[in-house]
């Protein structure tokens, strides 16, 4: 009998961070292949990060990324595109290689803190 199963730890890879809303973000990438050491060149890549509520099977927010070295990638997130938002939600990396081929290879939580209004 062959037993199968899913590592989450493999799929929820990001680190979780928190961040208040309605605040710049920038989040930096390395890419590796499956040994989890070797860096993993994106030339020519797309890349896309997406942002979703928890649970949820919809995109609030969809950044594009930028590849800022052979293996690296960053993503800013302005302030105007979070400042409604507050709760836990499920990011993930889209890969569009080269030659066409599409990967998600991580995903992980983040936490947006609702921010207080001034007076």
């Amino acid at each position: 009998m062959v037993t199968t199963y899913t590592k989450y730890e493999q799929i929820n890879a990001l680190t979780e961070f928190a961040f208040i809303a309605g605040t710049d973000y920038t989040l930096t990438f390395t890419v590796y292949d499956d040994d989890g050491v070797t860096t993993q060149d994106i030339g020519g890549a797309t890349i896309a990060w997406t942002l979703s509520p928890y649970g949820s099977s919809y995109n609030s927010l969809e950044i594009a990324g930028s590849i800022t070295d052979t293996s690296e990638f960053e993503v800013v997130i302005p302030a105007s595109s979070t400042e409604t938002f507050s709760g836990k939600y499920i990011q993930q990396i889209t890969i569009d290689s080269f030659y066409g081929q599409r990967f998600r290879p991580a995903q992980g939580v983040v936490l947006i803190v609702p921010r207080t209004p001034l007076n």
